[in-house]
């Protein structure tokens, strides 16, 4: 995490599975757990074609930290991919901020960390979300696009 961020300024992703309490409920435990398994995998293996690194995960949730913001959506976009290719049908929301944060051990705190998590919670299942910082720091040539977006005050600082 140091050499991934040397400065503090890293994109951070929040993900984690739509209704997830539900479907456990549905599918029973034994089932549930070999869905994570599969997630989990998946998400292992997006993060590191994309040289992020995982900060923690709980449960169907991760936050993951990448050096450029780039990285943090294309690792998204291709989770998102993947996943749309499986049948079990989880739906995962991604929510993406870019910032300095403060790293205690292999955390990372800061305002920078609770704004990438607000960003996540505003995404439904299946959507990637980006903070307009994100959004900004993504050119042209990066083969990125976003849609026309949505107002969203409350998840992101005015910036004038």
């Amino acid at each position: 995490l140091a050499r991934l961020a040397p400065n503090g300024k890293v994109a951070i992703l929040f993900s984690d599975i739509e209704g997830s309490t539900a479907l456990n409920e549905r599918m029973g435990d034994r089932a549930w757990v070999k869905l994570l398994d599969r997630h989990d995998r998946l998400v292992q293996r997006c993060v590191k074609a994309h040289h992020g690194h995982v900060v923690k995960s709980q449960g169907d949730g991760y936050m993951i930290a990448f050096a450029q913001p780039t990285q943090a959506v294309r690792c998204s976009v291709d989770m998102q991919r993947a996943l749309g290719r499986q049948t079990d049908g989880i739906r995962v929301r991604i929510g993406i901020h870019t910032g300095r944060s403060v790293r205690r051990g292999d955390d990372l705190f800061g305002r920078n960390v609770a704004m990438a998590a607000r960003v996540a919670a505003q995404a439904d299942g299946g959507q990637i979300l980006v903070s307009e910082p994100v959004r900004d720091a993504i050119t042209d040539e990066d083969g990125i696009v976003f849609d026309d977006g949505r107002d969203a005050d409350h998840v992101h600082p005015a910036r004038r």
